[in-house]
């Protein structure tokens, strides 16, 4: 398959992940879920504060002003949900905010994909 046929590559920012820690894939199924809330972190290893449904956006700047933390939007997957089964919308932290992937066209292995800043 041609990479025009693939689509193009679609990530804000993206790298290897190079951490340890045991992340479930198809032949294993240890660890937490890839693409999920429990595979999503803050860069400087911080807490992350989670948002989603109603006013998310205006909860999430409150927030940012209260901690000095920043505002970064989910465009990296619908599966990132709350323990509830709400879809988060958007996330605080006092650094860059990933989600572990698993490998797919554009990447060869594990990978993090980064949160856009608000």
């Amino acid at each position: 398959m041609s990479q025009e046929a693939r689509g193009a590559h679609k990530c804000h920012r993206c790298r290897p992940h190079d951490g340890t820690g045991s992340f479930r894939q198809e032949a294993s199924g240890e660890g937490p879920e890839l693409d999920t809330i429990d595979t999503t972190f803050a860069e400087s290893g911080g807490d992350v504060f989670f948002t989603a449904a109603y006013s998310a956006r205006e909860i999430a700047q409150k927030r940012a002003r209260e901690t000095g933390g920043r505002v970064y939007v989910n465009n990296v997957s619908r599966n990132i949900k709350r323990r509830d089964g709400v879809s988060v919308a958007y996330a605080v932290a006092d650094s860059e905010i990933y989600t572990l992937r698993a490998p797919d066209a554009w990447h060869r292995e594990i990978y993090r994909a980064y949160w856009p800043p608000l």
